[in-house]
């Protein structure tokens, strides 16, 4: 019987995502969390797996089984009867790649196969985003200088807490406000994102012990954020970073004291989708990712 996912799911999911060992950021329980409103998320769950389908539309949109490898084709048979059954056909997207090879081997010709660009998921090395090191990074490392020395002593960066959200929000109404952040992001994806960060503060208590929140001030007003997590010990994924535009140099310098003081050992970082937003993919691609998560859409043929 598949239920809806809500904070109290965690503690029952959680022994499942310890099974796995991906990248990918839904293999994560607050990003599930955080999307579930859009994706209408639902979960079932056996003695040895579970199953999460995120659903769009009125149709199924991924299946995320979380398994032991040896066990994977079993959840994914489990999955896709479970589909056709209750949606009568099967049209998946931002289905990984692993995932979608085990498909392919076992289904034959019954799916057609198309790489999806606008999700595929951004991986970078995290020490290169943490020192800046580098003729790649010498932009980035300008704009830190930059911001460092036109803030000189005004400005702190310090992890936040429950007291510190209502100021987040307030920075989300300003940046919400910059009719360029807008056109960039589209309207239904800000409104979705809005959303997805104020479950995380009301729900942070049973989520801090896997959520980071942190700041930057200047002159004592908080002018960026951001929110992160490690999916495991060698990756770092990065929710949502927000940040005044009109000061140059925050975004960089925020981007790098958060991995610096939060997750100085890792050995990647996961800064997610573009979505296919022009200045989403311009900004991501200028950290120069050193890898890509490859996500496909299947449907039948």
């Amino acid at each position: 019987m598949f239920k809806y996912i809500d904070i109290n799911s965690k503690s029952e999911l959680e022994p499942y995502f310890k099974l796995i060992d991906y990248e990918a950021s839904e293999y994560c329980f607050s990003t599930i969390y955080m999307w579930r409103h859009l994706f209408n998320t639902k979960y079932y769950i056996e003695n040895d797996f579970a199953i999460i389908l995120l659903e769009y539309e009125k149709n199924v949109f991924s299946i995320i089984p979380l398994c032991k490898k040896n066990k994977l084709l079993y959840v994914i048979d489990f999955a896709l009867n479970y589909i056709k059954n209750e949606y009568k056909r099967i049209q998946l997207k931002g289905v990984n790649e692993e995932i979608a090879d085990i498909i392919k081997i076992n289904y034959k010709e019954k799916f057609i196969y198309e790489k999806e660009r606008d999700l595929f998921e951004y991986i970078y090395d995290a020490e290169s985003l943490r020192t800046l090191s580098g003729r790649k990074n010498k932009k980035k490392r300008n704009h830190v200088n930059t911001f460092l020395s036109l803030y000189k002593n005004r400005y702190e960066y310090k992890l936040l807490e429950k007291e510190n959200f209502e100021e987040c929000l307030e920075l989300i109404d300003r940046w919400e406000q910059n009719k360029e952040n807008i056109e960039s992001s589209g309207h239904k994806e800000l409104d979705e994102e809005i959303l997805s960060i104020k479950e995380v503060f009301e729900n942070y208590e049973k989520l801090k012990d896997n959520v980071k929140i942190a700041g930057v001030y200047i002159d004592n007003k908080l002018e960026a954020f951001t929110i992160g997590e490690k999916i495991n010990e060698n990756i770092a994924l990065i929710h949502i970073e927000k940040a005044n535009q009109n000061i140059k140099g925050l975004y960089q310098y925020i981007n790098q004291q958060f991995l610096l003081n939060e997750f100085p050992n890792v050995k990647y970082v996961n800064r997610e989708e573009d979505l296919g937003l022009d200045g989403l993919r311009e900004a991501k691609l200028s950290y120069h990712p050193c890898k890509f998560i490859e996500k496909y859409s299947i449907k039948e043929a």
